[in-house]
Formats: C-alpha cells, structure tokens, sequence
C-alpha cells in the first residue's frame, strides 16, 4: 500500500484560542479638567484581538449618553476621535471606547473627565447705592453688591468693600454671590468705593461707584410728633423667615432732614431698638429699616438701617444701636418711635382683626394720598400691598411710593 501525504497551506487564524477583544484609554486622563472653549478634548486609544487584525475590528466613542461615533483603528491598533470644548456642557462627562471582533466578541473601557468654565476674572456689580449718592457724614448707607464666575461656585468667591480714601472698610455680611455692607464712617470727601471679588483661580473682577460724603450742616429744626411716620410694614414675610424678612418704612413728612440718631424704635412692651449710628432722612422721603440688611437673607430688599430682631435675628456690627431687639408681631402690635428726649414721633397701634387684615407674604401700606401723621393712625387707610419689585420678592414697595389702596364701600 502506498500512502500519499499532500501538505495543506497552515491558517494560523484557524488554530487560534477565542479572545474577546481589549481596549485602552490612553487620553484623557481619568478626573482631568479641560476649559470650555479652550481647544480640543483628544480621545485616544488602543484595541486589539488575539485573532483580527485592528482595521478589521469595528470600534466607536461614545459620550455620555450621545450617539456613537464609528472610527477606524490604524494597523498599530490606534484610534482617536476630537471633541471640540465648546460643544460640551459644563461639568462631568463619560467617554466610552467599545470594540467587537469578527466573531461578535466585544470589549468596552470608559473614562471621566471634566469641563470647566472659561478662565476669566468675576463678573461684579454694585447694586446699591446709586454712583453719586451723597449723605451728610456719619449717616449710614447700605452698600450692595453681587458677582458671579464661570469657574467659582458663589460661595467661593471672596468680596472685599474699599474706599479710595479710607482703605479697606469691613463688617459685610456676605453669602449666595451678593454682599450687603451697612456703614457710617466714611470720612467728609468724594469717595471711589469699589468691591473686589476674587475666585478660586487667584483673578479678580471689580466694579466701582462715587459716594460723596458732606460736612455736617446747620441744625435742622427739632422734629415735631408727625414729622416722621410709619408708612408700610412687612409683618410676615414668606420669602424669608421672620427674623430676617421683616422690615418697616418711615416716611418724612416734613420739608427738612431728619437724623434719627438716638431714635428708640418700640412697642409699648418690652422690645426696643436704640439707632446709634446715623440714619438721615431726606425730606419727603423713605427709608427702609430691617431686621438683616442683606437682600440675599431678607427677600430682596434693599435697607437703609438695621434693627435687632429679637429673639433670633443678627445683631448688627458694634456701634449701629443697642436694644432687646424689636420683633413686629403678625397679629396685633404697637410701632412707636420716639425721639432721644422722650417724645413719641409716630405711633401706629395695628389689629389683624380690622377691616384691613395684614396678610403673609405681602406688605402692610399706608394710602399714597394719606402721607401724613393724622391719616396714617386710622388703619382704615392702609392696605396690603400688591406690586412686586422683583422676582423671587414678597408683594411690596420698600423705599417707594405705595400701591394706592381701594376706596371704601366699592
């Protein structure tokens, strides 16, 4: 017998061990932060397959939960796909790298990586008070400002209040990217007064306004009862708790300045508020007093002085007034301010019962057409008040005229 041997060509794919296919992620780094807008986020990576050559695999990114993008690996297994930072959304992001064999086999491997806002310094504003606001020296003024930063969440970011002339001036309550500084120590001159905020990357953004500071001039005439009086109240807010929201508006009736330095704000009980630090008064004009003078805390207003809420409120800096703090009851109460030698100015003694009840969340008014110290006694003349300054605010109008109230009997 012969036995004839025939040598077959060797297939080295047909003896192979049957391996799903690898990948690697070379590029990003896993965490690594890139700037929106600043260039190209490079995916770059590797396959293989024990058996399949790497053009032969079939291989896609993915990110996040976007549609898959099919690439085409180079004979070293290489594959890479550009993504433009400005097309990706702030914060983090997954990039897949999937690949299946011939046989059906696959393999998947993924990275995080990060997308970070613009460099750049903070965006600032001072909101309050106007440029050019002048006040005679030792009258408090309110400074507010805000700022926000594409890098730096609000609470990262560091405000600082300066005067050209004196220097740093501190004690801001700040909080929610807006800082409120309430202060009467400027000294007489025109100021520049700026507010600086710093973000976490080191930059610094400012904004600036003019605040002129007068003399003291001749003394005004000693207020008569009347001369200064309650106008609208904010008894229970509801967009802020009541040891912060709560706010009275006086009204100056008179044609003159008046200074309530010394000034006992107080109910017939045992709440009192003494202002130590000056609080003018312009004539036919309002100021706002409330119980936190920060508008990020207190539902928005913008305040001219500050009392002491008792039991829960802050207590103002050194040197703004001493007291057992005052706390404006929903129900039924008596406001009374009374000048530093014991005579009451005004007197406006409210019960939620009348016919003009006070309401949550929207402000108490005195009628525009009854600005005066006679009127304003007659709760008959007030009403809630509707308009809204602002979104996000209770119904009110702070420092402003009033919403006129509905006519009786209609």
């Amino acid at each position: 017998m012969i036995l004839l041997l025939v040598a077959c060509p060797s297939d080295t794919k047909i003896d192979r061990v049957n391996k799903a296919p690898t990948a690697s992620i070379e590029a990003p780094l896993e965490g690594e932060l890139f700037r929106q807008g600043a260039g190209l986020v490079g995916l770059r990576g590797t396959v293989a397959d024990s058996f399949d050559d790497p053009p032969e695999l079939t291989v896609s990114w993915t990110v996040d939960e976007g549609p898959s993008v099919a690439v085409t690996a180079d004979a070293e297994g290489l594959v890479a796909l550009d993504l433009d930072t400005a097309d990706l959304a702030l914060g983090e992001h997954v990039a897949r790298l999937d690949v299946v064999d011939t046989d059906g086999d696959g393999g998947t491997v993924s990275v995080r990586f990060e997308i970070g806002g613009p460099l750049g310094p903070p965006t600032v504003a001072i909101t309050a008070p106007e440029d050019g606001h002048t006040v005679v020296i030792g009258t408090a003024i309110t400074f507010v400002g805000e700022a926000s930063d594409t890098t730096t969440a609000a609470e990262g970011l560091a405000f600082v209040w300066s005067s050209d002339l004196d220097g740093e001036m501190p004690g801001a309550i700040t909080g929610g990217g807006q800082s409120a500084l309430l202060t009467s120590w400027l000294s007489v001159g025109t100021h520049v007064v700026t507010l600086s905020v710093t973000d976490g990357d080191g930059e610094v953004g400012s904004d600036s306004i003019g605040v002129v500071i007068e003399d003291i001039p001749e003394d005004p005439p000693e207020p008569e009862p009347g001369d200064l009086i309650f106008s609208e109240l904010m008894v229970n807010p509801d967009a802020a708790a009541d040891e912060d929201g709560e706010w009275v508006e006086l009204y100056n009736t008179s044609g003159y300045t008046i200074d309530i330095t010394g000034y006992s704000f107080h109910d017939d009980g045992s709440d009192y508020w003494v202002f130590d630090a000056p609080i003018q008064v312009d004539p036919y004009g309002f100021i706002v007093l409330c119980a936190n003078p920060n508008p990020a805390r207190n539902g928005g207003v913008t305040c001219d002085g500050w009392f002491y809420r008792n039991p829960n409120g802050e207590m103002p800096s050194k040197g703004q007034g001493h007291g057992t703090g005052v706390a404006i009851a929903n129900n039924d109460d008596e406001l009374v301010l009374t000048s530093p030698d014991g005579l009451d100015i005004d007197v406006f003694d409210y019960d939620d019962t009348d016919s003009d009840p006070i309401e949550a969340g929207m402000s108490f008014g005195l009628d525009p057409t009854r600005m005066d110290g006679v009127s304003n006694d007659d709760v008959g003349n007030w009403c809630v008040q509707t308009t809204v300054l602002a979104e996000g605010m209770d119904p009110g109008t702070p420092g402003q005229a009033n919403d006129p109230c509905p006519k009786k009997g209609r």
